[in-house]
């Protein structure tokens, strides 16, 4: 055995119970060098702009805990705007786990920061947890494109997990031909045709404002719930997700 190999696995497992007893439900550990390896992609919605490589977050990276949660309920999918910026309560939970995945990391003397900038998606395929969908979302076998993102870079020695390699979605285009506004061709989105980023703008035209209030429904001046006509369309997760309109 490697020496110093079981103090591996040991704090390894540490992380991931701790994960899931925060909050996650899946979490999984990528080889900082092995994503660094691979060619980086156009990070569409979070800085547009292509992904950074781990070492240009954390010059000594080494793993990187990902971490993914089930957002069962349409509910969880809603936006509040905040003066001039939007909000996203789905995502609190996971901002949580993350931030207790750091702390304990930081605890044991080892460096550990948010991977903001690098492909969450690209991450969860190597993390294991499914394969990525024809609606640009990662597609998990239990929870279909019902999960949300988050990971903690580290200088820490972590094991990792195997990548996931099948493909779900092999010939279906149900995604595809559910978006109401045609943003989607198979493993690609326009962001500039997608309601989602629509929203974000101040003005648009009369027949996408249409669209919003059947696809996004508000409830107050301020919140609504995003599109998720293709992520309704997956066959997969439907057991697990409580729709208003299905």
């Amino acid at each position: 055995m490697v020496e110093g190999w079981g103090l591996t696995e040991e704090l390894t497992r540490k992380v991931k119970r701790l994960a899931l007893q925060s909050g996650a439900t899946l979490v999984g550990i990528v080889s900082a060098k092995v994503y660094d390896s691979m060619p980086r992609v156009w990070v569409a919605w979070k800085i547009r702009d292509y992904s950074k490589r781990a070492v240009e977050v954390l010059p000594e990276a080494k793993s990187v805990v990902v971490l993914g949660y089930h957002v069962w309920d349409d509910m969880l999918e809603l936006a509040i705007k905040k003066g001039e910026e939007w909000v996203y309560p789905g995502y609190f939970p996971l901002e949580m786990t993350a931030q207790s995945v750091r702390n304990f990391l930081v605890e044991r003397g080892f460096k550990a920061v948010s991977a903001q900038g690098l492909s969450y998606k690209r991450l969860a395929q190597l993390a294991g947890f499914g394969s990525m969908g024809k609606n640009t979302l990662i597609i998990n076998p239990v929870y279909g494109p019902w999960i949300r993102l988050a990971a903690v870079l580290t200088d820490a020695e972590l094991v990792a997990d195997e990548p996931f390699n099948a493909d779900l979605c092999g010939d279906c285009e149900e995604c595809v031909k559910a978006c109401p506004v045609g943003a989607l061709t198979p493993y690609n989105i326009d962001v500039n045709k997608c309601l989602v980023g629509l929203r974000l703008l101040r003005e648009n035209s009369p027949e996408i404002e249409e669209k919003f209030g059947f696809y996004m429904p508000s409830f107050t001046e301020n919140a609504h719930l995003m599109c998720m006509e293709c992520q309704k369309a997956c066959r997969y997760g439907r057991k697990t997700h409580s729709s208003l309109f299905r």
